[in-house]
């Protein structure tokens, strides 16, 4: 196969016209289109640019008149570059190809990512997740909260109570509980990466003193175990891993006090709540409270909710809200696990 285009001698930007002749693999030269072939030279190709492109290890380049036959390519380039020029040419078989690349690549990565992650939380300093949830929190309260319209006298009945059952859980020092009236949250609990955790007005008028201590103890649960640090983890990602190691730690701060706003849209895991309800228990049997209070919280909680909604118990699972139900499991699932009966 013979191919026309200009020859360009090294740093020069006059092309005379030339051959190249592409045979079994190997490309040949010839400078001298009409003569008689003396000058025709073996060359090797260090790279190909574009379609009629191709440079030599001499700092020669030759351009082609039209584009390089596909097998010429191929001579310079190496076997990924190859294997993505072939993926690029559509069809269904390579299409597939391609597909099952990228699933494959995604499913290692986010089985990586998962270990990575139980590290970072392993080794993560505790008195960093403090301070990131108590940066989140000052960030979110004047967004989201009001002052609370709860007395004092009870306020500090479940604030020292909450401190007994932290200390019973040996989560230590015991997280600040604070009070607010959520302004689009509804009857709502929140545990922030080491603490506050943040009752809303609406919760706390829609449950006994018990429950509402049920409620503490499920929070301070989340708390024990990390889990929002957990979420917040995979939602700041690996650029806010990256700073960690460079020890920028006020950007940290900052990236992953963002990070437990976007956690708390996102919503908690199953996993975490199960968890969490389990704990709860241990906690209320360890501080000397009765462990069949969270189903009742549960589902005086979902009553409460669904009536105000005027809706069935299921439509409104089924249609969710912003409330202290709505991004944990089922209802139903989750009073017979912690040892109450639905109706």
């Amino acid at each position: 196969m013979r191919i026309t285009g200009e020859y360009f001698e090294p740093r020069s930007s006059r092309g005379q016209p030339a051959e190249l002749e592409f045979s079994s693999g190997k490309l040949w030269l010839d400078p001298d289109p009409g003569g008689d072939g003396s000058k025709t030279v073996q060359v090797t190709i260090t790279k190909v640019q574009g379609r009629n492109d191709i440079y030599f290890t001499s700092g020669r380049y030759f351009h082609a008149h039209d584009d390089l036959p596909a097998g010429l390519r191929r001579m310079a380039q190496s076997r990924l570059e190859n294997a993505i020029s072939w993926l690029t040419v559509f069809s269904p078989m390579r299409m597939l190809v391609l597909f099952l690349i990228i699933v494959t690549t995604l499913a290692g990565f986010r089985l990586a990512f998962a270990s990575f992650t139980e590290l970072t939380i392993a080794t993560f300093p505790r008195d960093w997740e403090t301070e990131i949830g108590s940066t989140a929190f000052e960030r979110f309260d004047p967004l989201a909260f009001r002052h609370s319209q709860i007395s004092r006298s009870y306020k500090d009945s479940l604030t020292d109570e909450g401190a007994k059952m932290a200390e019973a859980a040996g989560i230590k020092p015991a997280p600040d509980i604070l009070f607010r009236k959520a302004k689009f949250m509804g009857a709502n609990a929140l545990a922030f990466p080491g603490g506050p955790v943040v009752l809303t007005d609406q919760l706390i008028f829609a449950l006994t003193r018990q429950e509402v201590l049920a409620v503490i103890a499920h929070e301070l649960a989340h708390i024990e175990l990390r889990h929002s640090l957990h979420q917040v983890i995979k939602v700041a990602g690996v650029s806010t891993l990256a700073l960690i190691v460079f020890g920028a730690e006020d950007i940290i701060i900052e990236n992953l006090a963002a990070g437990v706003i976007t956690t708390w849209y996102l919503g908690n895991s199953r996993d975490f709540e199960r968890e969490a309800d389990q704990r709860a228990i241990e906690i209320l049997e360890a501080s000397g409270h009765d462990p069949a209070t969270l189903a009742k919280a549960l589902k005086t909680l979902y009553e409460v909710i669904c009536d105000q909604q005027q809706l069935s118990t299921e439509a409104c699972e089924a249609q969710g809200s912003h409330h202290w139900l709505s991004t944990h499991p089922g209802f139903r699932e989750r009073i017979i696990a912690a040892g109450g009966e639905v109706d």
